[in-house]
Parts: structure tokens; sequence; C-alpha cells
């Protein structure tokens, strides 16, 4: 029986979510305390985690936790109801005179101005309202059955989440392990990469979406109040509450506050002051507090949160409101895994064959440890990277599936590495192109070659401008980790730049620090060396320059990237000059090859966490007894397997 390919994952995913939503919309109706006691048991689990970390029982923890989330409501509703209901009661006793402002002013300005007649007789209002509360009580009955019934049954689900939260907070740990036992042992990988992005997409967007509600009835509060309005911290936070439903909270809060304000202000300027309110309050959370709250760390666009809302309301009702954006942040998980499956078919790459059949290793093209392009001059051969020429202003860059580990190439490819290191460079230069430009060109590869050489460089070339290279690696740390811990265990510097004492492995440097090197053969180690020495070889202003250039990237990139779930603990660039003396981004940029990426729900400061690139590769050579001396050993299948796994699954967090 052949074992399952863990790509097919993605598919079994997305099963499972459609055959979970037929499931919901069956059980709807009974469904949302278990649902909403579900969600907050995610929601408290770490804080029990922590507890339990620090000596307090699984279940004395849930108690605490459940019991402070209870106080909290309770707190909130004491301060909150009597607020309210004075508020309400004091407005109830304002619309007589509304009532009054509109038969007498209101509607006569209508008909003068714009010739608008609305018949409204307050009198015959009034003597409908003294028809239907006098007649037969018979004829309530069954409406005050219904509505009894409904009190009933929404007391029965407030007091039901409690008691699931307490079973689910409690055996949290516990069911993920036994779920996590279930999984075929040759998808544990891609199950556990996959579960763990859907994890912090949900994580994320809940954190978000609570940082956005907090700070728009914020907002809105102080803001109502600076106007003068009397219900501002009421209207203020009904506001901010319902602003998980995107423009139910800002709609119902603005007809809320410019009915007041009608009522209260003498003339328009306040209704205005209310109005402006609210459209300044409403650009700042679709193009400020959302965005950067919610929207770059989930990764949906705000008519996909619409969309997912009506859709989920519409099949599941209030049930679907509240799994609506949480499942719409899963299901972009599955199809993006989807989408990397795809992308590297044989099928979208050109070379689809019904009746072949491709190994499970990998999607990808065969591995290429070395390209032979003859139509083209050879002009360099690097570690990885093979160079052709094109023409005499411009290069062909083949990134090949080599890999290298302690400056000694190894025999034995690693499938797809080469496309991986490629797409994920192309995406770095475009998106940090404001910083500073690359040495890209729009050409084709395939445009250059043979025709029997594209096979060589679909996905994994590129055309570029030949530039004078600096003969300088401009190397950026952000994370105390690698031959940088062991000099500070030594000396408490990093390539000589001095750092406070105390500081563990793996701990976030204050700031960023700058430590190049000089550029090494193949077979060859790179030498640190401090800035003086690169000002000397390159001449300062342009040292300077790189500097700058490198920390502004570094800075950018590790932003994004933790957004993605990935820490860039370090990383290389390298830079040429193009024909005015401009400094131009070249070679790679910020891949698995040049960078220690870590995944960030596994960093722990004190201990060297893992890498998304060749740590397998490096861990299994340590223990091989090899001496770090070329030719180095050949790879066992499992390794190599393993790290194309890494590679392919730090281009999916970071592109999507």
């Amino acid at each position: 029986m052949p074992t399952p390919r863990p790509f097919a994952l993605p598919w079994l995913a997305l099963a499972v979510l459609v055959f979970a939503g037929w499931l919901v919309y069956l059980l709807g109706p009974i469904l949302t305390p278990f649902l909403a006691g579900a969600l907050l048991a995610y929601i408290f689990d770490p804080l029990v985690d922590r507890l339990e970390q620090r000596g307090v029982s699984r279940t004395t923890g849930t108690v605490l936790v459940i019991v402070f989330a209870g106080l909290v409501v309770f707190a909130l509703l004491l301060v909150a109801l009597p607020l309210f209901q004075s508020q309400f009661i004091e407005l109830s006793q304002r619309v007589p005179a509304a009532l009054d402002l509109l038969q007498t002013r209101l509607l006569p300005w209508l008909a003068q101005t714009f010739g608008i007649t609305v018949e409204f007789d307050l009198a015959t209002l009034r003597a409908w309202l003294t028809e239907k509360a006098a007649q037969s009580g018979t004829d309530w009955l069954p409406t005050l059955q219904t509505g009894a019934l409904a009190i009933v049954g929404i007391l029965a689900n407030l007091l039901l989440i409690p008691v699931v939260m307490f079973y689910l907070l409690k055996d949290w740990d516990l069911m993920i392990e036994r779920v996590a036992t279930l999984t075929p042992r040759g998808w544990t990988g891609a199950v556990t990469r996959v579960a763990r992005t859907m994890d912090e997409v949900v994580g994320e967007f809940l954190r978000g979406q609570m940082a956005v509600m907090l700070a728009l009835s914020l907002y809105y509060a102080i803001a109502l109040w600076a106007a003068g309005l009397d219900y501002a911290l009421p209207i203020g936070i009904l506001t901010g509450v319902l602003s998980f439903v995107p423009f139910l909270g800002f709609g119902l809060g603005m007809i809320l506050a410019l009915l007041v304000a009608l009522l209260q202000f003498a003339d328009w300027t306040g209704v205005a002051w209310v109005a402006g309110i609210y459209l300044v309050g409403q650009v700042l959370e679709s193009y400020v507090i959302t965005p950067r709250l919610v929207g770059e760390r989930v990764g949906l666009h705000p008519v996909a949160v619409i969309f997912a809302l009506a859709a989920f309301g519409q099949l599941f009702g209030f049930v679907g409101v509240l799994l609506a954006v949480p499942l719409a942040a899963v299901l972009l998980v599955a199809l993006r895994e989807l989408r990397g499956v795809y992308e590297a078919s044989a099928f979208y790459r050109g070379g689809y064959n019904a009746a072949s059949d491709h190994p499970a290793v990998s999607a990808m093209s065969a591995p290429l440890l070395e390209s032979r392009i003859a139509s083209l001059p050879l002009v360099h051969k690097g570690k990885v990277r093979d160079i052709y020429a094109v023409g005499d202003d411009k290069l062909l860059i083949v990134t090949t599936d080599r890999l290298s580990a302690f400056d000694v190439v190894m025999p034995t490819p690693i499938p797809g590495k080469g496309e991986v290191l490629t797409k994920v460079s192309a995406f770095w230069f475009d998106r940090l192109k404001s910083i500073v430009p690359s040495q890209t060109l729009d050409i084709a590869p395939e445009s250059v070659v043979a025709e029997n050489e594209r096979n060589q460089v679909a996905g994994r070339a590129i055309v570029v401008r030949k530039l004078k290279a600096l003969p300088v690696e401009a190397i950026v740390r952000g994370y105390l980790v690698g031959s940088g811990w062991k000099e500070y265990q030594a000396r408490q510097s990093v390539c000589g730049i001095p750092l406070p004492a105390g500081l563990r492995q793996a701990d976030r440097l204050p700031e960023p620090i700058f430590t190049p090197s000089t550029k090494a053969a193949v077979g060859a180690h790179d030498e640190n060396i401090p800035f003086e020495p690169m000002a000397a070889l390159i001449g300062p202003e342009l040292a300077a320059q790189v500097r700058d250039v490198s920390l502004a990237l570094y800075r950018a990139a590790s932003e994004y990237a933790l957004t993605r779930g990935i820490i860039i603990a370090d990383t290389k660039f390298e830079f040429g000059l193009d024909e005015a003396g401009r400094l131009v981004w070249i070679d790679e940029a910020l891949t698995p090859d040049s960078s220690r990426f870590w995944p960030a729900d596994q960093y722990r400061p004190g201990s060297n966490p893992p890498s998304f690139d060749k740590q397998f590769v490096r861990d299994w050579l340590e223990a091989s007894g090899w001496n770090k001396q070329a030719p180095g050993p050949a790879l066992p299948p499992e390794i190599v397997t393993r790290t194309s796994e890494k590679y392919r699954e730090a281009m999916t967090r970071l592109l999507g």
C-alpha cells in the first residue's frame, strides 16, 4: 500500500472543513453554547498553561481562570447596566418632546422646503397604542409563552457556556495530544505545520480583533465626550464592541449618536461634529487600526471578511457570525497550502503527463545539482548558483539544488531548493525595492537559452544586470546565536561590538548590529571583519551606505516576517554598483540559505530554536564524524526529504 503523500494534506483539510460545515448547518440551533465555550477555552488555554508552569494544577488553574473571567464580566455589568439604564430612562423622557418637535417643526419645514407632505397624527398613534394594550389577554398568551420559552433557552445556553468551557479548558492539551496521535505517521510534519499555521492565524485574528474593539471603544467614547454628547460612553462602547462585524458598529453607533445629537443640540453644529467623528473613525478603522492590528496579521482582505460574515450568517445564523472570520482564516491557510501544491505541480509548470507518477518527495521538477547551459558562456560557478553571460551587460543566474554546509558543497541535491530560493528572493526584491533597487530584470530566463535548456532554468533562474560586486558581505544580526553566541560567552561581544551583560543564547539584541565579512571562494571560509577595515576596503561613504541600507532591509523584512510567524535571527546581503556608482542589491534576498529563520511559536530564549533551513543537514553532519573538509559526505534520503520540506515551509509562510 503506498504511503500517503504529505502534499495531499490540504485537500483532506478542505474536505474536513466542508464536512464540518455540513454538521454545523444541521446542528446550528444547539451549537451556540458549545462554540462559545470552545472559543473561550481556546482563548484562555495559554493562561491556564502559564499557571500550570507555575505549579498550579490544571483543574485548579481552569477554575481560577473561569472565576476570573466571570468576575470581569460581572464587574462590567455592574458598572455598565446602571449607566445604560439611567441614560436610556433620560432618553425616553425626551421622546414626547422629540415627537412634538417632529410634528411642529420638521414636518412643516419639509412641506415648505421640498413640498413633501407626511401625515403624522400623534393622537391617532396614542389611540392605537391604547387599543392594542386593551385587547384580550388571550391574544397575547401565545407570544408570552413563546417569549418565556425563548428566555428559558437563552438562560440555559448562558449557564451551559461556562460548563462547556470548564471541561474543554481542563482537557485541552490532552485532546490536542489525542488528535495528534491519530495523525498518519507520514503526514505528521505537514499536519503539524498546517495546524500551527492555522493556530497562529486564528490567534492573531482574535488578539487583533480584541485590540480593534478596545481601540475603537476608547476613540468613540472620548471623541463623543469631547464633543459634548450626553451618551458618549455607552454609544462609544457599543460602537467598539459591535465592530467585530464590519460596518455594523459604525452604522448602528452613528445612527444612535446622530439621534441623540438631534435631540440634544439646538443647532446643526453639534450634529456635524458627531457625524465628523464617525467619518474619521471609519477612516481610521478601515485604513489604520484594522489593517495594522488584524489585516496584516491574518492576511484576509476586507472584502473577504465581509463576504465571510454574510455567507456564514446566511447559512448558519448567529452561529455563523461567531464562526465566520476564524473559519475564513483557517480556510485561508488551507487555500495557501493548495496554492503551493498547485504551483509546484507539473500541470501548472507545463510538464503535466497524465500517465506519470510523480515522486512523493517533491512535487517540483527533478533536482538540479549542476546546470549545463551550452548556449551561453559560463562566467562563474558558486556554492549554489551558476552564472552565465547574456550579451555584454546582462547575466543569467541559475539557482541549483546544491547545498553548502560549513562552506563545503554537499554531493547530494535538495529537491526544490533552487526554486524556493528564487521565488523567495524575487518576493523580497520586489517588496523592499523602495529601500534599495535590485539587479533583476523583467526578462524571462527561458527566452535567453536554447529550447532544450529551458527545463534547467524554469522557475529557478533570473536575468539580471551585470554589475560590479562589492568584495564584502553585509551581515545583520538581530539575535544572539551561532558564532556570535560563542564569541559573546568568551568576550561579551559579537564581531568586536560590545553587548550588555546577562544575555542568553537566542536572546533578541537591544538593536540589530552590522557585522560585515569578507567574501570567500568556494571551499574557503568567510572571515568577519570590523567596520573600519571594510571602510578602508570600499571607502567610508560607501561602507556607511551599505551598513545603513542593510539595517533598513533587515528591520523591514523582520517586521513583515514576524506577521507570518517567522523570526529572522540574522541574514546576509550582497551589493554591487551600477554604471553610475549607485548601490544595488544583488545575488539572493533573505532566503533560508542567506538567513536564519525561526518559527515564532517555538522561540524560547535560552536555547537554539529550530530553523527553516539546512539545520537537519548541519545536525547530521555534526553527528556523522565528518571533519568538515571537502568533499562532503552523501546525505541520507530522510535528511534530504526533511530539509526539502523545511525550505518549502519557509516559502509558504512568507509568500502565502
